[in-house]
């Protein structure tokens, strides 16, 4: 091999280290560095606009890793949101349309490392804000995206345990009996599940007299 081209395959593996180390972490880095000041923050958002803005200034960062892990973090936020007084039923509908404007390319996607959490989330979300106003499209998202985190995942415990609220709420009696069945057949030990199916039936019961 004679020099000039030795020199050719030294300078193209620098040019591929430098890329990697450019797009596989400083941006990453970047990206997370930028989050968390933006989070600190926060609390200076004059309104509902400032408050999308700052955060989709970095979630509208380029990089290719990171940006899952992020916007999980804002959907913990926005939950967090939901439980303030301020949170009227148009608030949460724009912060709801808000955040799953971002996580409809990783739904679409329809897999990922983290694609059942994320399903779980939308899903807490959405019966959150059929919780807080009692409008039907957040309760039938919620029971969707729990159906589909339990394809996903059928024997996760965050999905069975949504599926559990949702068939209460429904009061669908056979359901709740068949996710209870197989929580327990998984967690025998756990009490707040058998509480709340005994409270359940009860409340089933009483209604038939």
């Amino acid at each position: 091999m004679n020099p000039t081209t030795k020199k050719i395959i030294a300078i193209s593996i620098s040019c591929v280290v430098i890329w990697m180390a450019y797009y596989g972490s400083y941006l990453p880095f970047q990206k997370s560095r930028n989050f968390i000041e933006t989070m600190r923050n926060l609390g200076g958002s004059s309104s509902l606009s400032d408050f999308k803005s700052r955060i989709s200034g970095v979630l509208d960062r380029p990089s290719p890793i990171g940006q899952e892990e992020l916007v999980r973090q804002t959907a913990n936020l926005i939950a967090g949101f939901f439980n303030q007084p301020s949170a009227t039923p148009d608030v949460i509908a724009d912060l709801m349309g808000y955040l799953e404007s971002y996580y409809k390319p990783m739904i679409d996607q329809g897999s990922g490392m983290s694609f059942g959490q994320d399903l779980y989330l939308l899903g807490s979300l959405n019966e959150l804000a059929f919780v807080k106003t009692n409008q039907k499209a957040y309760f039938d998202k919620a029971k969707s995206y729990y159906s589909l985190a339990l394809v996903d995942g059928p024997k996760r415990p965050q999905a069975l345990y949504g599926m559990f609220d949702i068939y209460r709420l429904e009061k669908n009696v056979a359901e709740v009996k068949t996710v209870s069945d197989q929580i327990l057949s998984q967690w025998p030990n756990d009490s707040k599940v058998k509480n709340a199916l005994a409270d359940f039936l009860k409340q089933i019961t009483l209604k038939k007299k």
